[in-house]
């Protein structure tokens, strides 16, 4: 059988912000993250960053012979000039700003490829990505199996280009589907404990804890009190504005099932907060905040983990809690969950001739040195 024709193109911002729709229906007829890889968290993060840090929006959209759009590549080009004098043009895919500014963090990037079209949709938008002027590509955390179909899709027609490796990091999903008592059974005793048994101490001691979704117009008093907690406990903000912004914006463009805010209460104070968000069959663990000197025997975020993890499993819809990339103040405590472990790999992706001598160089020496040498360079 001869494969699918497609045709692609360069789509601009004024394309991009009328795109929702068609957007959300390839999204949906796609393997790729239903949340991430969503219109609503994209073209947010666009709007508050992308004219903000100076960025060139390059976003392609594949479309079959029908006019149907069946492939997405979000991609955006940023030109800076390193400590010593070179200019370097990097593509970058949309949601991360690696190396150029704090933003918010994008997992699970990936390419938007309508199901039973992936190669020849694949290679048709990594074709013209190629095409761009650019020295760099920088994908941030992304899964192994996308790593492999990148890297086949911009080898494409003999082009030499180096593939280097520049972080790793794990997440954790817990499978939400049985019974919440056999998965809480499964926990190490002091991890249940956290998680489920001090709710009767609390109790006891303290008072009943209340658990109430957070409605939108309660969102900007959500974001105070997680901004609030975070001083605390990190000194510093959660989100700045420019993230509040962006989060207010996705929540905004998001149905209203989507949203899984929560806030535990004791005595009508508000000792924890939960940021979550569901989209296809997974609720994502966005951010967590809680008071933290609140008891010296109950740690108040995992607690709070608890409750939502135990609603995941009540709702048929949902198939996973996910934790996401990320470790604690402490510990990786996410690992004692009895989860799926997710690795992201984020690469760098350079096809320029002195910067591939320069990686190339740069594998001969010990991690730490070259670490601190791409620090000084900003490479």
């Amino acid at each position: 059988m001869s494969e699918p024709s497609v045709s692609v193109h360069r789509l601009t911002a004024d394309d991009f912000g009328k795109l929702a729709g068609e957007w959300q229906e390839v999204l949906e007829s796609s393997d790729a993250d239903p949340l991430f890889m969503s219109w609503p968290w994209l073209f947010s993060w666009w709007e508050i960053w992308g004219k903000a840090l100076g960025l060139e929006l390059a976003l392609f959209g594949a479309y079959d012979t029908n006019s149907r759009l069946v492939g997405l590549a979000p991609f955006y080009l940023h030109d800076f000039l390193s400590p010593f004098g070179l200019r370097i043009r990097r593509a970058h895919f949309l949601g991360n700003a690696w190396h150029i500014s704090p933003t918010v963090r994008t997992e699970y990037s990936s390419l938007i490829i309508k199901k039973g079209m992936g190669a020849v949709v694949t290679n048709a938008l990594l074709a013209e990505v190629s095409r761009l002027n650019w020295h760099e590509m920088i994908v941030c955390d992304q899964l192994l199996p996308e790593l492999s179909r990148w890297k086949k899709g911009l080898l494409l027609g003999g082009r030499k280009i180096a593939l280097v490796p520049r972080a790793r990091d794990f997440g954790v999903r817990v499978p939400t589907e049985g019974s919440f008592r056999e998965w809480l059974g499964k926990l190490g005793a002091n991890t249940r404990l956290k998680l489920y048994n001090r709710r009767e101490y609390i109790k006891q001691k303290r008072g009943d804890l209340v658990l109430t979704r957070v409605t939108e117009e309660q969102v900007a008093v959500f974001f105070e009190h997680l901004n609030e907690f975070h001083r605390h406990r990190w000194g510093k903000n959660c989100f700045d504005d420019n993230a509040v912004a962006f989060h207010k914006k996705v929540i905004a463009r998001l149905e209203s099932h989507q949203l899984a805010l929560t806030t535990l209460e004791l005595n009508g104070k508000t000792v924890s907060v939960l940021y979550d968000i569901l989209a296809g069959s997974s609720r994502y663990n966005l951010q967590a905040g809680f008071q933290e000197d609140f008891d010296r025997k109950v740690a108040l975020g995992t607690l709070h983990l608890g409750y939502a993890i135990e609603e995941c499993f009540s709702a048929e819809s949902v198939c996973y809690y996910d934790l996401l990339a990320g470790y604690g103040k402490n510990s990786f405590y996410k690992s004692r969950f009895q989860g799926e472990t997710v690795q992201f790999v984020t690469v760098q992706f350079a096809r320029h001739p002195l910067m591939r001598g320069i990686y190339r160089a740069q594998a001969f020496l010990p991690e730490g040195l070259r670490r601190s040498l791409n620090r000084l360079a900003r490479l």
